[in-house]
């Protein structure tokens, strides 16, 4: 029973810690960050990097997550006969919830992941310190740009996976179930309010943000050793989406 109290009392100050050190980063980005020069260049390379780069597999994720969607509700509502009503059916579940949180999760991690990957890399071999020696600032340099980016590029690819869903929707709904896809677009489109729209930048906006944070943070923390960059960026997977999802159970019930 002691061995185990130990354990978990480990775990928790284990998690404390990264917690504190993760907030850390965050406050001494938000300090530097702003100031001048504000890199626009570094943060443009970044968004082309984590955004652009991510486009086909944002839009190939969010148009099979609408397409699946479609499937489930259709042979649901198809027991009633209502499949016509199969756009308002799908709109809130994928606009609010289903888009955002896939994207983050693998999309997501998949920039977080590089970028622990890279800056781990950068600290082994003492790239970061040679910044440092040279007189610039290490989070402005490295961190800064690439918060900036994720936090910019991830509720920009959940607006693009929202219409990837959306037309995702429109396929199965005309090729399965017979409903048109001029009719599903215009129940699908009426169903939405503004707030929904505001719910899904929101968190993709706040995914963003959890994505760059973890990532450097991740990637600064990396020991040395020849396997301290793979450990560090499998640690970065787990974390992020642990945070996504915790993040994404919070915001829902602020906007509910």
């Amino acid at each position: 029973m002691r061995r185990i109290v130990e354990r978990f009392g480990a775990i928790l100050l284990s998690g404390l810690d990264w917690l504190g050190g993760l907030t850390s980063l965050g406050w001494r980005t938000a300090a530097v960050g702003p100031r001048r020069p504000w890199g626009v260049d570094d943060i443009a390379a970044q968004m082309v990097e984590q955004g652009v780069r991510s486009l086909p597999i944002a839009s190939f994720m969010s148009l099979f997550i609408g397409m699946i969607l479609a499937v489930q509700f259709g042979w649901a509502l198809a027991d009633f006969g209502a499949t016509m009503a199969l756009g308002d059916a799908s709109s809130l579940a994928l606009v609010r919830e289903l888009v955002p949180t896939i994207i983050a999760l693998t999309v997501g991690a998949k920039m977080a992941a590089g970028m622990a990957a890279e800056l781990g890399s950068m600290k082994v071999t003492e790239q970061i310190d040679a910044v440092a020696a040279l007189g610039a600032d290490p989070i402005k340099k490295l961190v800064w740009p690439r918060l900036v980016a994720a936090t910019l590029a991830v509720p920009l690819l959940v607006a693009w996976g929202n219409v990837m869903a959306l037309v995702g929707g429109m396929l199965i709904g005309d090729w399965v179930y017979a409903v048109p896809a001029g009719y599903f677009y215009e129940t699908y489109v009426d169903e939405l309010a503004p707030i929904d729209y505001v719910q899904s930048l929101v968190k993709g906006l706040t995914f963003g943000y959890l994505v760059g944070l973890i990532g450097c943070f991740q990637g600064f923390s990396t020991k040395f050793g020849t396997e301290a960059v793979g450990i560090s960026t499998m640690e970065t997977v787990v974390a992020t989406s642990i945070c996504v999802i915790i993040a994404d159970f919070y915001l829902t019930m602020v906007f509910l």
